[in-house]
C-alpha cells in the first residue's frame, strides 16, 4: 500500500501545482487526470479492503457512486483554488474573506455527503469494513491536501 500511495502522491504533485497557468488548464487535462487519480485510488481501496465476494458486489457501487457524489465538490474546490490563483498577487480583504466562507461552505458539503454516504454504506455492510473505508478514504484525502497545501502559497 505504501508504495501505491507514494505513487498516487508524486502524480498528484505532477499534475497539480499551483501557478499561474494552473488557471488556463483545460477541461480535458482536468478529466484526464482525475480519471488516472480515481484508478490509481480504488486500486489501493481493494488493496485495503480485501473484501469477499458477497462484501465487494456490494461495497464497490456504493463506492462508485460517492466517488462521483464528490466530482462536484471536487470541481467547486478546483475553482476556488483557480479564483486565489487569479487573484493572489491583488487580493483584498473582502475577497479572502469571501473564498475562506466559500471554502468552509464546500467542506460543510463534504461531510454532508460523507455522512449521508457512511450510513449507506452502513446498511450494506459490517461497521468495521465501514470504518477501515472511511479510515483509508480519509488517509488518501489527507496525503493529497498535504501535498496540495504545500503547493498553495499563504495570502500575503
Amino acid at each position: 500500500m505504501k508504495k501505491i500511495t507514494f505513487s498516487l502522491l508524486i502524480l498528484f504533485i505532477s499534475i497539480f501545482p499551483l501557478h499561474k497557468s494552473y488557471a488556463q488548464d483545460t477541461k480535458s487535462q482536468i478529466e484526464v487526470t482525475r480519471s488516472a487519480l480515481q484508478t490509481m485510488k480504488q486500486d489501493v481501496i481493494a488493496q485495503v479492503m480485501n473484501l469477499s465476494e458477497d462484501q465487494s458486489a456490494k461495497f464497490w457501487p456504493l463506492y462508485k457512486e460517492f466517488q462521483a457524489a464528490k466530482i462536484s465538490l471536487n470541481d467547486k474546490s478546483i475553482k476556488l483554488i483557480e479564483d486565489y490563483a487569479k487573484s493572489y498577487d491583488s487580493i483584498s480583504d473582502s475577497q479572502a474573506n469571501t473564498l475562506l466562507k466559500q471554502y468552509q461552505v464546500i467542506q460543510k458539503q463534504y461531510l454532508d455527503l460523507e455522512n449521508k454516504y457512511i450510513k449507506r454504506f452502513q446498511k450494506e455492510l459490517p461497521g468495521k469494513l465501514v470504518t477501515k473505508y472511511f479510515q483509508a478514504e480519509h488517509k488518501l484525502d489527507a496525503v493529497a491536501r498535504y501535498d496540495l497545501a504545500g503547493t498553495i502559497p499563504l495570502v500575503k
